[in-house]
C-alpha cells in the first residue's frame, strides 16, 4: 500500500504560536489537490467515536496531521493511518514514561543509553497507534496493547522523532511543499 507524507516548516515567526493546526489544514488541501485532484473545500468531513476525522464521502481516502516544533507533518493513504511526530524537549524522562509506557518498558528505557530517543520513540509510536485506531488520547496509553497493524519510525532530523501507524506496510514517499500563511 502507498502512501505519502507531505511535510512543511512553520516560519520562524509563527513557531510557538499556535500555528500548527491551521498549517496542518493548509497542509492537507495542498496535498489533496496534489494527490486525488480533490478541493478540501468541497469535502465534507465527520468525526469518529473518540474526534479523529475522516471524508464522509472519500473512504478510501485516509488522512491524519500531526505537528511539534517547526514541522508539521500530513500523512495520505489508502487505509487507515495514524502519524506523529515530536520535537524532542529536556523533561523528567522517568516521571514521563510512567504515565507514557507500561511497566515491561518502564526500567528497559530508563536504564537506555540513549534515553531521551527510546522516550521520544515510544512516543511518537504509541500516539501514532492511537490516532490510527481513532482512540486519541480517550485512554491511557500504557494499557493500548500495540500488538497489530504495522509500525515505521521516521528518519527525521536531530531533535525530532516520528513515527506512522496503520494496517499493512506502507511504501512511503515524502514531499515538501511551502505553505505561505497570511
Amino acid at each position: 500500500m502507498k502512501a505519502v507524507i507531505y511535510f512543511t516548516e512553520i516560519p520562524p515567526q509563527y513557531e510557538h504560536k499556535n500555528m500548527g493546526h491551521m498549517t496542518g489544514e493548509k497542509l492537507l488541501e495542498e496535498a489533496l489537490l496534489k494527490e486525488y485532484g480533490r478541493k478540501l473545500a468541497f469535502e465534507p468531513r465527520a468525526k469518529g467515536e473518540h474526534g479523529k476525522p475522516f471524508f464522509t464521502l472519500q473512504p478510501k481516502i485516509h488522512y491524519n496531521i500531526s505537528h511539534s516544533g517547526k514541522y508539521v507533518v500530513c500523512v495520505l493513504a489508502g487505509e487507515e493511518v495514524g502519524i506523529d511526530i515530536q520535537e524532542h524537549r529536556e523533561l523528567d524522562y522517568e516521571k514521563g514514561l510512567q504515565k507514557l509506557v507500561p511497566v515491561s518498558l518502564f526500567h528497559e528505557i530508563l536504564e537506555s543509553d540513549h534515553i531521551k530517543e527510546a522516550f521520544y520513540n515510544q512516543w511518537v509510536l504509541r500516539e501514532a497507534y492511537m490516532k490510527w485506531i481513532g482512540e486519541g488520547f480517550s485512554r491511557d496509553s500504557r494499557t493500548i496493547p500495540m500488538d497489530r497493524g504495522n509500525s515505521v519510525l521516521l528518519e527525521m532530523e536531530p531533535g525530532y522523532s516520528g513515527a506512522v501507524w496503520s494496517e499493512n506496510p506502507l511504501e512511503l514517499r515524502w514531499e515538501h511543499l511551502e505553505i505561505s500563511i497570511p
